[in-house]
């Protein structure tokens, strides 16, 4: 029997289709959980290492003809178009095509299959049926095509076990990359509820606070803007909880909608909002908060009842400048909402620490 069916050759080719893809999918599930729907390096990488490592279960095959032979090598590109779509799969195909010989019998058997699958779209209905009609279609189109040859000893014998050996190594691959699926977007789902405010679906306080921690730690500048909704009290105690409930949850729609990429939004308390951005220059700074001010003295929350109710927000700006202990930042802003609220409500004040802003380029600082 040819050294293929060896039981430390099937165990290192099983070991090695398994270990490449599951590490290779972790590693890209880090920021968060790989689909077909992801990134498009992401998919990619994921493809041109199944096209890799098709290379290398090539190594170990059972020759029939000079252009036909039976490898694990397909097993790769069938598990990565299952995961990432076709995108994966074309680019793991590309990679064995090139570098295989590229015009063989094998190579367009491989075809047809992906081909088949790419039709299907079965990265989208993905379910275990739609695998083990994929095996039993290999197993079919596999025995078909070899007893078209001619002029050949096909050993059938052999040709069954590695059908059986492969499809056992299909399965099993493909169960532990969707445990290993399902449980990387459960991590992410709980990750991201410990980290959301449930009311208000933005950052909580939790998520704030590491987020302060890291700005102090990284020694990295960056603007500070405390909001309060005005007359929040007075919206509860006339209108209801479920109106002031209402209220946040539009404030921190828009909050959502005017933060950048780069800054970060989150519910500081009760009515309270903060926002941390990555410019700290004093204009570009209070252009931010006015814009937050003008949005939701502008906005028309739609209450339960239908009825129309506005608000407006008092806005406190400072900065965070490396060297100082942040949460002393945190009360320069505390203390411009209070001078906003005031002032008469419905403003942008300032802190004096804004005409510091200049510091922020620079590194090393005693602590303030």
């Amino acid at each position: 029997m040819p050294d293929i069916f060896s039981l430390t050759s099937l165990y290192a080719d099983i070991c090695v289709t398994y270990a490449t893809l599951s590490v290779s999918f972790f590693v890209l599930s880090r920021s968060e959980p790989f689909t077909f729907k992801g990134s498009y390096w992401k998919r990619l990488a994921f493809g041109l290492v199944a096209g890799i490592t098709s290379l290398y279960l090539r190594g170990n095959q059972l020759a029939l003809t000079d252009s036909l032979s039976f490898s694990f090598e397909m097993l790769p590109m069938i598990l990565v178009t299952f995961f990432g779509g076709w995108l994966s799969g074309l680019s793991s195909y590309v990679v064995a095509f090139f570098f295989s010989g590229m015009f063989t019998l094998n190579n367009l058997f491989i075809a047809i299959i992906l081909c088949t699958l790419f039709l299907f779209r079965v990265w989208q209905r993905r379910k275990h049926r739609e695998l083990y009609i994929t095996i039993v279609l290999i197993g079919i189109f596999r025995l078909a095509l070899v007893s078209g040859l001619h002029g050949i000893k096909v050993p059938w014998t052999a040709l069954i076990c590695y059908q059986l050996v492969a499809a056992f190594c299909m399965i099993l691959c493909y169960h532990a990359l969707n445990y290993k699926e399902i449980y990387m977007s459960k991590v992410f789902t709980i990750r991201v509820k410990a980290a959301t405010d449930e009311l208000t679906q933005i950052n909580n306080r939790a998520s704030i606070d590491y987020w302060l921690a890291q700005r102090q730690t990284q020694r990295e500048a960056c603007g500070l803007i405390l909001l309060d909704i005005d007359n929040f009290k007075r919206v509860n105690d006339t209108l209801g909880h479920l109106a002031g409930d209402r209220v946040l949850i539009e404030v921190g729609r828009l909050l959502r909608h005017l933060t950048r990429n780069e800054d970060f939004a989150g519910r500081y308390g009760g009515e309270e909002f903060l926002v941390m951005t990555s410019a700290y220059d004093p204009p570009t700074l209070l252009a931010i908060a006015e814009r937050i001010r003008q949005e939701v003295e502008n906005c028309v929350i739609i209450l339960e009842d239908g009825r129309e109710l506005k608000v407006t927000v008092s806005l406190g700006v400072s900065l965070y400048l490396p060297g100082m202990i942040i949460r002393k930042s945190l009360k320069l802003a505390d203390l411009s909402l209070y001078e906003a609220k005031r002032q008469g409500k419905n403003r942008v004040v300032a802190s004096s620490i804004l005409t510091l802003s200049t510091l922020g380029t620079k590194r090393h600082y005693p602590r303030m």
